[in-house]
């Protein structure tokens, strides 16, 4: 399936105001379950709306014989001794041990991370330029 096609079902389907999104090629298929990849992307946004005011830009680009997906933030980001953590079970990053009012397990990133070792992927926290964070997963691009 088409990883960009994908990204904006998803942010179609959200009946939210969709952040930019930006889609570099025409096609970027990648092989894989369509409710795990879907999972992929809502959870990522789930996140931004729930710690960082929402996403400001979804992005999807060929990298390297990658499908990459980018999904940048503009909240406090995310410190660098807590970006692996935060894709453990139950790990809620700088929330830990405030329950708070959103309703957050700590489930919704390490499900992100089990999805994409699923399909081969990867998964990281980098810096958004600007300030915030970059959410970014990186799936194997199908070959054609």
């Amino acid at each position: 399936m088409d990883l960009g096609v994908l990204v904006r079902i998803v942010l179609d389907v959200r009946q939210r105001t969709p952040p930019v999104v930006e889609v570099e090629g025409a096609l970027l298929l990648v092989r894989g379950d369509r409710r795990r990849l879907d999972r992929i992307v809502a959870n990522l946004l789930d996140n931004a709306d729930r710690y960082a005011g929402g996403s400001v830009r979804v992005a999807v680009a060929d990298r390297d014989g990658y499908a990459r997906l980018e999904v940048d933030d503009a909240g406090p980001g995310v410190p660098p001794d807590l970006r692996e953590r935060v894709f453990e079970r139950f790990a809620r990053g700088t929330q830990a041990g405030h329950r708070g009012q959103d309703g957050g397990s700590g489930l919704g990133l390490a499900l992100v991370a089990q999805h994409v070792r699923h399909h081969d992927g990867r998964v990281w926290i980098e810096d958004r330029p600007g300030g915030g964070a970059r959410f970014v997963v990186e799936l194997p691009l199908a070959d054609g």
